[in-house]
């Protein structure tokens, strides 16, 4: 798994996309303005997202001249994080599927904009040892829930994360922008029901 400095560096080195980098913005400033419906949501920015921060990464963007579509990710800063948490990510209180169930998605925190009504998050109720999250690709109409009353996931297959950490979901992202030809699940970024534990890629 590369360093996110060294996934930064490829996607400087691209001439496929338009990578903008920002000034260096501070996690610690984005901790507050998410918070959910109902309930408490703790969390701690993991290193490597504060490195990305640090370093100014802000987006990549690469287009599609066949449609005219530009494809990529843009991370939250502190001015939309919270809106994007409260209308794409997290659920209203008593919300359920299946009759006296109520579900959560306190537990995710998005970071970024994974096109439509789609959201990469953090999964914080897991923090690694390192203090890294697992990654979950979250879209509101199909959400990645648990089970309020026994932090169960509600589908069982959500066990298995999308990405083990921000660096990796990173270096997917960058392996995918900056190869020749764009993976074909890129184009349908912004669709329910995706998952991408076997779509992971590495530079």
């Amino acid at each position: 798994m590369k360093q996110v400095s060294q996934s930064i560096e490829a996607l400087k080195q691209s001439k496929l996309l338009d990578l903008r980098l920002s000034e260096p913005t501070s996690a610690d400033d984005l901790v507050k303005v998410v918070k959910p419906h109902f309930g408490t949501l703790s969390w701690t920015p993991p290193p490597s997202y504060r490195e990305a921060l640090a370093l100014g990464l802000s987006s990549a963007e690469r287009s599609l001249q066949a449609d005219g579509m530009d494809l990529g990710f843009r991370l939250y800063v502190a001015e939309n994080i919270g809106s994007a948490n409260e209308d794409l990510v997290h659920l209203p209180e008593g919300v359920s599927i299946e009759e006296g169930v109520d579900l959560s998605t306190n537990h995710l925190v998005g970071f970024a904009e994974a096109g439509g009504e789609a959201v990469w998050c953090f999964d914080v109720s897991k923090p690694g040892a390192n203090g890294e999250y697992p990654i979950y690709y979250h879209h509101q109409d199909q959400p990645r829930a648990r089970v309020l009353a026994t932090g169960a996931w509600h589908d069982p297959e959500d066990a298995t994360p999308d990405f083990e950490s921000f660096p990796q979901w990173l270096e997917t992202m960058t392996a995918a922008l900056t190869a020749p030809k764009l993976p074909s699940w890129f184009q349908d970024l912004g669709s329910p029901g995706m998952t991408f534990s076997k779509k992971r890629l590495s530079l």
